[in-house]
């Protein structure tokens, strides 16, 4: 009983907190898909869901620091999406096989990251449903392709909408908890209590602010001089704390005045970061005169350098001004083009067991074929290691919904009904962010459109529902054998290849500190792919009980920070 009420309570707090912003985000696609409709008829209501999905999954990336070349790559990505899909249905199996292959490899090398969230899997739903869920003749093509044309300029208004201000106030709220932090350990190093200090933390949060620059990225080797001063201050907080926690307790107790006015200095940054202030006062200077430690000199220097890059960070025209990088154009072009092992190898194995199992579908003609095409797609992950857990939860979900589903739509054989149990599913579905529960509620709305006018009682539903359920473990089992046993590629393999990226990368660091005219462009993309190799190096590492990788980090750590220590040319 106990449970049962924690449960409500929980399930109470979820809906309270989450009604106004699942109302409005379901009352808005409602609102998209039939104004979608009306513009490019009925044929074309299903790119208004699919921009629905994609809308909403986009923002897992900010597209607003470059529209215009977002627009343009999303613009042709779709619109060569819907010519193939065009294609494949109007040919024969054999030929649209190699149209189908070269498709998907495109759409998943494009959209899938080795640092970042990965984007691929709206955009492979898309090219199916436009496949087998609403194909058009290509009389009618040319009016799906402006349709996809309106599509990409809805998702980049709808991330301008949502997104313009995220790198804003999304790196305000990471430099604003990174001062908190190092205001911490000071007090704690005041107080002569036992520090909490973990300098993981604050690792943590310089990856997520190299994270938001590289998103926003103007284009490759392209950031702003605002961006280099922000990560500065990243760099510079991280650093101070270290200083400060690694002070023996006799300095401290010693200059204990002048860590209470350090304590205010990193106030006064903390209120400049957060907008609480315009201008910004520095009194370090004046306190640290006649200071012979070396420690705290070196105190001091990380405090200047905090202040300073502090007020390049403010300054409006640093937003927009973006050195020239020194490599050569051959050089910019091999980074733009950024080819990654790890995304080949995942891209090409998933397109051909895609463009298989499309094959065998349409050569079979299968009935609800697609249902085992979007199983497939859901469960074949670009690391083996995660495909048991996926599958796991797709096959529950797939139990849960179609149970639910089954019971009412059996009782309840009106259109009118149906039509809101489906839409009702749908909107619980933002409620939730659990994958199972997720796609238990797609499940039911499947299931509805499934059986909307064709199927009327228990034994008709349900056989719907068996032929899905069927499709679904089929799907998982063909997956695990292609993905895991065949071709498996594991987190490990990847790992290794991300951990020589990662000391290649560190040691140029390292190097490139070391010369008088340094490229800029070239050092501080270096420095954000490091975080990023990082973060990605501590996810997999904690997914594999790899104990030692902090350690191993943070030797290459140490070597960066400090080969940066000596004065840097601004």
């Amino acid at each position: 009983m106990k449970k049962i009420h924690e449960l409500f309570i929980s399930i109470k707090k979820n809906v309270k907190k989450n009604f106004i912003r699942a109302s409005i985000n379901f009352l808005f696609i409602i609102i998209f898909i039939n104004v979608f409709q009306k513009l490019f008829g009925a044929e074309n209501s299903i790119v208004g869901v699919i921009f629905a999905i994609m809308m909403s999954a986009s923002m897992m990336r900010d597209l607003t620091a470059t529209p215009v070349r977002h627009l343009i790559i999303q613009s042709i990505t779709l619109v060569l999406m819907s010519v193939v899909a065009c294609i494949v249905t109007a040919i024969s199996p054999w030929w649209a096989f190699f149209f189908n292959v070269i498709m998907l490899f495109l759409i998943l090398y494009a959209f899938t990251y080795e640092y970042a969230n990965q984007l691929y899997f709206p955009y492979i739903l898309s090219y199916l449903f436009l496949i087998f869920i609403s194909p058009v003749s290509p009389e009618h093509l040319p009016k799906r392709m402006l349709a996809m044309v309106t599509g990409a300029v809805c998702i980049i208004i709808y991330q301008w909408i949502h997104g313009r201000k995220r790198i804003v106030k999304t790196s305000q709220d990471v430099l604003g908890a990174m001062c908190l932090k190092v205001k911490t350990c000071i007090q704690q190093r005041i107080d002569g209590v036992e520090e909490t200090y973990d300098p993981e933390n604050l690792r943590e949060d310089l990856c997520e602010l190299s994270k938001l620059i590289y998103d926003r990225r103007k284009k490759v080797l392209c950031i702003s001089d605002a961006s280099f001063a922000m990560i500065n201050v990243g760099r510079g907080l991280e650093d101070l704390a270290h200083l400060i926690s690694a002070l023996d307790e006799e300095t401290v107790h010693l200059n204990l005045p002048l860590f209470e006015k350090i304590l205010i200095q990193i106030e006064e940054f903390h209120s400049f970061i957060m907008q609480e202030k315009e201008t910004i006062s520095f009194f370090a200077e004046t306190d640290f005169q006649g200071i012979e430690n070396t420690s705290l000199k070196s105190i001091y220097q990380s405090l200047s350098y905090l202040y300073e890059h502090l007020l390049q960070m403010s300054v409006p025209t640093h937003r927009h001004h973006y050195r020239k990088t020194m490599l050569s154009l051959s050089t910019r072009f091999k980074a733009a083009l950024n080819i990654s092992s790890i995304r080949v190898i995942y891209a090409f194995r998933v397109s051909v067991l895609l463009a298989v199992a499309t094959f065998i579908v349409q050569m079979l003609q299968l009935p609800h074929g697609k249902w085992l095409l979007f199983t497939l797609a859901s469960v074949s992950l670009p690391y083996a290691d995660d495909i048991k857990m996926k599958a796991k939860k797709r096959l529950t979900a797939t139990l849960i919904g179609g149970i639910v589903g089954t019971l009412l739509y059996s009782l309840l054989s009106s259109l009118s009904m149906r039509t809101f149990i489906m839409m009702l599913s749908g909107y619980v579905s933002y409620y939730f962010t659990d994958y199972s529960a997720t796609f238990a509620c797609s499940t039911i709305g499947a299931l509805g459109g499934a059986v909307f006018m064709n199927a009327f009682g228990w034994e008709a539903v349900g056989q719907i529902f068996g032929i899905r359920l069927g499709y679904v473990l089929l799907g998982i089992l063909i997956g695990w054998i292609a993905n895991c046993l065949f071709f498996p590629f594991k987190r490990k393999q990847a790992t290794k290849q991300l951990w020589k990226k990662y000391i290649h990368t560190t040691q140029l660091l390292t190097q490139i500190c070391h010369v008088e005219n340094m490229d800029h462009q070239l050092y501080y993309n270096l420095v954000i792919q490091a975080h990023l190799l990082e973060n990605k190096l501590l996810e997999n590492a904690k997914a594999l009980n790899w104990e030692g990788a902090k350690d191993l980090m943070a030797k290459c750590r140490e070597a960066v920070r400090l080969a940066h220590r000596q004065p840097l040319s601004s």
